[in-house]
């Protein structure tokens, strides 16, 4: 038979009477510990100044005031702890020490050196000088197909530098750079060939100097151009209408007076008309005057510029001088006949006019040689006169000679030499490195021993030699 459960009343009275006295038990505990926590100095503690509500704006609330967690507000988002000037208050520093109103730096005045902008100046036109000349060299070089074409790589092929000693001078260099070479070479061991230190012995060969292939080319003078007489004439005739164009130019603007007529007979009843008409004999005496007048200036202004016999000689010296320093030139002439007294004049003087040094060699009945050694334009000359302008086949008698014995001419009874077919042959010509001869002078020698003996002692007897060949 079940047991049925019916709720005891007594017993959950009893539960509810125990459970409050337990509360209350347990409410007086409580206040206990309050008792004993406010015993121990709890209660002194304040609360944090930026938890505390503002007073009146600006200030904070008294200590003694009672302030309960309701009542604190955020002072930060308040816009009471903030001045005047929007600047936030920070209650953790002295207030004293802030100051509110912005600090600004004084400025302060620079004085800028002497120089400044015009070095900046400078340093400004040298970069822009120096990029122009970068791009006119890349220009060239891109006319001359030097720059490398990037398409095809050029520009990876770089060629390679220079070593810093040749392999030829290392034996000779201990520093490996030609930068000690000098020191190296001025010590004794250096100078001393016979030392065994010095790698530079007396046996080496110096290979001879062959000149380029070139330099034959640049040694070449070029020719100079003369103008024919007409061109002369024509250039001479524009330079003068140039000059009378810039005359007229200035009388139009002003700037010189118009010069006088130049009346001529020509043209005077053309200028002076009316005065032509009135008294034409006056006039044409005036005009007669007034052109020898200008004939007068003329010879008078070339004697001025003419110059003086001391001046011309020293213009004649000063020519010479300047073309012996262009080089030593010689020709070497062969003579058939060299009797006739005006050949032999003229063969002499002309050598000594030029200042030309040599010897005219003549046998007594033979040939004659003659050699001049001097600048280039004198031996030109000289070569002219022996070629074109003596004439050889001409034949004349000596000045007349007196005979102290009876009183006639000597060499009235003697008959000319027949000279047609007498001449003047150029036997060699060319430049030398030094003169053989000191002065001209002139030989008269019997046969060929003396004149070979005379030519051995300038070392030319193979002139004498070649022309008896010829002859």
């Amino acid at each position: 038979m079940k047991r049925s459960r019916t709720p005891n009343t007594n017993q959950s009275n009893k539960r509810r009477r125990a459970r409050g006295r337990n509360s209350a038990t347990s409410g007086n505990s409580a206040s206990d510990d309050n008792s004993h926590y406010e015993s121990d100095g709890l209660s002194s503690i304040k609360i944090h100044p930026l938890l505390q509500p503002l007073a009146h704006g600006s200030e904070l609330n008294s200590e003694d005031e009672d302030i309960t967690p309701k009542k604190l507000k955020n002072p930060i988002r308040s816009s009471n702890w903030k001045s005047k000037s929007g600047f936030l208050l920070n209650p953790y520093i002295d207030q004293n020490d802030i100051s509110l109103e912005p600090r600004r730096r004084k400025a302060l005045g620079t004085i800028n050196e002497p120089g400044k902008y015009i070095r900046q100046a400078e340093d400004l036109r040298e970069e822009i000088r120096a990029k122009e000349e970068k791009r006119k060299r890349e220009k060239r070089l891109k006319e001359l197909n030097l720059i490398p074409d990037e398409s095809k790589g050029e520009q990876y092929y770089v060629p390679p530098m220079p070593p810093r000693v040749e392999w030829w001078d290392e034996p000779l260099l201990d520093g490996k750079s030609y930068d000690t070479a000098v020191s190296q070479l001025d010590s004794m061991a250096y100078k001393d060939p016979m030392n065994e230190n010095n790698p530079i012995t007396i046996y080496i060969q110096h290979p001879v100097p062959i000149p380029a292939p070139w330099e034959k080319h640049e040694k070449l003078e070029t020719m100079p151009i003369y103008l024919t007489k007409k061109e002369q004439k024509r250039l001479r005739r524009n330079e003068r209408l140039k000059k009378l164009k810039e005359e007229q130019d200035k009388v139009k603007l002003g700037l010189q007076p118009a010069p006088a007529p130049k009346i001529k007979l020509k043209n005077l009843v053309n200028v002076l008309t009316n005065e032509t008409i009135k008294n034409p004999t006056e006039v044409e005496e005036r005009v007669r005057r007034e052109m020898a007048e200008r004939q007068r200036k003329h010879e008078r202004e070339n004697e001025e510029r003419a110059l003086t016999k001391e001046q011309k000689a020293e213009k004649f010296v000063n020519k010479l001088a300047a073309d012996r320093q262009s080089g030593i030139y010689s020709c070497v002439f062969r003579i058939g006949r060299l009797v006739s007294p005006k050949s032999k004049y003229k063969v002499d003087v002309n050598a000594k006019e030029w200042e030309l040094v040599g010897v005219c060699l003549s046998e007594a009945d033979g040939m004659s040689v003659v050699v001049v050694e001097g600048g280039r334009r004198a031996v030109t000359k000289y070569k002219k006169l022996m070629l074109r302008r003596i004439k050889w086949t001409e034949n004349e008698r000596p000045k007349r000679r007196v005979d102290s014995a009876s009183g006639d001419d000597a060499d009235a009874e003697k008959p000319l030499e027949d000279l047609s077919g007498n001449k003047c042959v150029l036997l060699w010509e060319g430049e030398l490195a030094e003169y053989h001869f000191r002065k001209w002078s002139m030989y008269q020698v019997e046969n060929d021993q003396g004149a070979l003996e005379t030519m051995a002692r300038f070392h030319l007897q193979n002139y004498w030699v070649q022309a008896k060949e010829i002859g």
